[in-house]
């Protein structure tokens, strides 16, 4: 059985770490990313690149928490790394970055910004993510949405699911 895996290729930190008592915040400015979804077939399991984003505000978690469930790498126990894994971003959601994230004992969550998208009319996009630790220690992902914000004079402002013009 071969996972066909995208790798992040660059990933710049910028972050501070405060609190205790597993409690943390941390922001991170991420220069690319990779996202795949994971589907099963009878014989094998293969990993697929998602170019695009549902209609509906939810992202698919259970292929990739299926998927995450069959390995044990360091990746799943650190939410920057896990989040990214998740969310494949194609390259021309190249913007401005930021990534923050808050963990509470056994839950977590984490939010992810993109402005200043390469697009004619997406100006932004926005995903919101929420965690369960594991026994092992490894994070699940309970819940994924987006959202996106249009470029002036192309849709709304505000982020939202519908499309842009």
């Amino acid at each position: 059985m071969t996972l066909r895996l995208p790798w992040l290729l660059a990933l710049l930190l910028v972050g501070a770490c405060s609190g205790g008592n597993d409690e943390a915040t941390r922001t991170v400015t991420v220069t690319t990313a990779t996202t795949v979804t994971e589907t099963e077939t009878e014989t094998e399991t293969e990993t697929e690149t998602v170019t695009g984003v549902p209609a509906s505000a939810k992202l698919p978690v259970e292929a990739f928490n299926r998927h995450t469930q069959s390995v044990d790498e360091p990746w799943e126990r650190d939410l920057t790394e896990i989040t990214q894994r998740f969310l494949g971003l194609r390259e021309q959601e190249t913007g401005n970055r930021s990534f923050q994230s808050t963990s509470s004992g056994d839950t977590a969550s984490a939010s992810l910004l993109i402005d200043g998208l390469g697009d004619d009319s997406v100006r932004a996009r926005s995903y919101e993510l929420t965690f369960t630790r594991r026994p092992d220690g490894t994070w699940r992902i309970d819940s994924a949405t987006w959202a996106q914000r249009c470029h002036e004079g192309r849709g709304h402002q505000e982020f939202s699911t519908a499309p842009c013009l």
